[in-house]
């Protein structure tokens, strides 16, 4: 099995484009995401996967296809730093599965716009703001923040999740970051995939019980970091 790092054009412009190659393994390839439609919807339903209980308990599974369309319109127009913060792997040139991470001050870089707010009725709308507010947290300086990751169920199994945990530890590591964090429920299997990748359990939120469950539909959080050792400096 062959490793290779292929540099092409430009991540972010719109049109006839091709994505940074960061790592290639065998059949899997990942990349940078690009502001394009097709890549824009793909990126939206791994969020929605990723977050998909949350998004039930605050709106309704019927709404899932506008916050779909919603994650998705957060993605264009944005700057180049913004599309080099979410993966993309893909598994014989298909689309598998994503993750984004997030440094100190993406918050302010990336701003929520209007426009792309889900059209949703009112009590939906409730229960985006409830969710939101849950799940504000400010990443501290010389931290990553795994945002999420998701994998399509079709290409599990196969090492797809690892390597674009791999990668995004790898950017946090050339950025000078020694602490990489992430939120994970108690109930979600995904936490035993991320202790096997040696995170620990560093803090658990419950809002007091009730409170975390009526914002997220979660009883229990679990804040998971992992030290990283940074990259020597070559100069």
């Amino acid at each position: 099995m062959t490793n290779e790092a292929v540099t092409v054009t430009s991540p972010h412009l719109d049109g006839d484009q091709h994505a940074l190659v960061i790592y290639k393994s065998g059949p899997v390839t990942l990349r940078h995401l690009t502001d394009t439609e097709d890549d824009r919807q793909f990126v939206g339903s791994m969020m929605v996967a990723a977050f998909e209980q949350k998004l039930v308990h605050a709106t309704s599974r019927g709404s899932l296809p506008d916050m779909r369309d919603s994650y998705a319109s957060s993605l264009r127009g944005r700057q180049p730093i913004f599309y080099e913060r979410h993966l993309i792997a893909e598994f014989e040139g298909e689309k598998a599965g994503s993750c984004a991470i997030r440094y100190h001050g993406d918050d302010e870089l990336f701003q929520d716009r209007e426009e792309d707010m889900a059209p949703v009725g009112c009590t939906d709308f409730c229960g985006l703001q409830l969710l939101q507010n849950a799940s504000k947290d400010e990443v501290p300086p010389e931290n990553c923040f795994l945002h999420y990751l998701s994998v399509d169920a079709k290409f599990r199994k196969k090492g797809i999740g690892k390597m674009l945990l791999n990668t995004a530890e790898t950017d946090a590591k050339e950025k000078g970051c020694p602490v990489i964090f992430l939120w994970v429920a108690s109930s979600n299997k995904a936490k035993k995939f991320f202790e096997d990748q040696g995170y620990e359990v560093k803090d658990m939120e419950t809002r007091c019980g009730c409170g975390l469950w009526c914002m997220t539909g979660i009883r229990e959080l679990n804040r998971m970091e992992k030290t990283l050792g940074l990259i020597a400096d070559e100069n």
